[in-house]
């Protein structure tokens, strides 16, 4: 007992002393800073001109009025959340296994001419000949009023919107569902990097006495937990979270005979190609220090 006893002792100091040393695999460039507030920059993400793949991936690192330090991508006019790597092998993500990277970021909401010049604007998002896409899977299109049918424009030649209303008849469940009373939704097409809205009235008349309607993109985790009674929160909201699926399909940093050695995988899409870690590692596929071995106990040292 007692020498079985020494060896656990033993075993768990080295195996602390070990973990201790083991350094987590680099995800930023040499020499880059990898955090911008509380947001993680990996490359081909970077803050200095050294540090990003091209100007689409560079990042603002700036302080906001509130004094908090924000990521912001000039690219496309939006602070950032949040930047994920794909990772097939995440059991735990059901989406993890269909799309790219995803970089979560502030979206303004688009509103129609009639709503007060005090809200958000009424431009469009335009990201042709990048990197970003729409996220078909993390996102809806929601709108927001009466007699009114929005239809997303520019992603011709499909054709996308809904149809709410705000009939007497009481529908709480309806609202809170978003399924046509004061509010709907509908999915989002895949692979569309231009977001507009038309609006229009659902019975074809306009009298002149339209109201205010609202139409965005949103998280779909986001809308489902935050969001309770709609028709009043947008009134509060400027922005809301938006997911994008994000590639590199011209990279060309790698030298991807070596790629099965340090354990980086190739998948295709319809975007481009995606680069990610084997089963079992982890670290940044974009950079040369590829994929390394997540740390393991092995069976064999695990006493009972």
């Amino acid at each position: 007992m007692g020498v079985q006893f020494a060896m656990r002792i033993t075993f768990l100091l080295l195996l602390s002393c070990g973990l201790s040393e083991a350094a987590a695999p680099p995800m930023a460039k040499p020499g880059c800073t990898y955090l911008c507030g509380n947001v993680s920059i990996p490359y081909p993400f970077g803050i200095r001109a050294d540090c990003y793949f091209n100007d689409w991936f560079k990042i603002n690192c700036s302080t906001g009025n509130d004094s908090s330090v924000r990521a912001f991508l000039p690219s496309i006019d939006m602070e950032v959340l949040e930047i994920k790597f794909p990772d097939p092998n995440n059991d735990d993500d059901s989406f993890s296994s269909l799309e790219l990277g995803i970089v979560r970021v502030k979206m303004p909401i688009i509103i129609s001419s009639n709503c007060t010049s005090t809200g958000p604007s009424n431009g469009g998002v335009n990201m042709k000949r990048g990197p970003f896409y729409f996220s078909s899977y993390r996102n809806k299109f929601i709108s927001v009023g009466c007699n009114n049918m929005a239809v997303m424009t520019g992603i011709d030649p499909m054709l996308v919107g809904c149809n709410s209303d705000c009939n007497s008849e009481p529908k709480i469940d309806k609202e809170a569902n978003c399924s046509g009373f004061k509010c709907c939704q509908t999915t989002v097409p895949s692979g569309i990097q231009v977001f507009n809205v038309s609006f229009k009235s659902k019975d074809g008349k306009n009298n002149g006495s339209e109201k205010c309607k609202y139409a965005f993109l949103a998280e779909k985790e986001w809308f489902e937990s935050d969001i309770t009674n709609l028709s009043y929160e947008m009134l509060l909201l400027e922005r809301v979270p938006v997911v994008l699926d994000w590639t590199v399909s011209n990279f060309t940093d790698i030298n991807f005979t070596k790629a099965d050695r340090r354990k980086v995988r190739r998948g295709s899409t319809d975007y481009g190609a995606v680069y990610y870690c084997g089963y079992g590692y982890e670290g940044n596929p974009y950079l040369n220090t590829g994929c390394q071995g997540k740390l393991q106990l092995p069976t064999a040292l695990i006493f009972p």
